[in-house]
């Protein structure tokens, strides 16, 4: 590691010209085959990309369809774009989507919370009350017909 000589760092530009020539490719050709516009294209040859965002990724794009070696031109390559801080909008160059005309949030639906714990507790006292009048009319039944039966009609009276 010591004895390493570090990498020479060219600047990128030259080499991506470079290398397009050498593969025999204008401008509108090499822009065409790497989906980038030509000014891009040309602003990376000059080493002045338009757009700091993205000029990594166009750049390993362009030395991609080249044929150049990504890991020997990692040095030259332009630098990774920051992080945005919590305060900048994500993708704020990008409209934002028309709002709606009523803005449903669940700040309206607060004053109905108690309704919906009273409809709970409304459900359970019907469960409650339907099951205790169920047992009570059962316990009137002196004999189940259907068990108690032997077939004899006088058995059971008729009220």
């Amino acid at each position: 590691m010591f004895l390493t000589k570090p990498p020479v760092c060219h600047p990128l530009g030259s080499l991506l010209r470079e290398a397009r020539e050498e593969r025999g490719l204008s401008v509108a050709d090499a822009s065409r085959a790497a989906r980038l516009q030509a000014p891009e294209v040309r602003a990376l040859e000059e080493d002045r990309p338009l757009d700091a965002g993205i000029a990594r990724l166009q750049a390993v794009t362009y030395a991609r369809l080249l044929g150049l070696d990504l890991i020997a031109i990692r040095e030259s390559l332009p630098p990774m774009p920051p992080l945005l801080s919590g305060k900048q909008a994500y993708l704020c160059k990008i409209s934002r989507p028309l709002r709606p005309r009523i803005r449903f949030s669940m700040e309206l639906l607060a004053p109905l919370a108690p309704l919906g714990r009273a409809a709970v507790y409304l459900l359970l006292i019907a469960t409650f009350l339907s099951s205790w009048g169920m047992m009570r009319q059962l316990s009137r039944v002196r004999s189940i017909p259907w068990i108690t039966s032997n077939n004899q009609l006088p058995s059971f009276p008729i009220r």
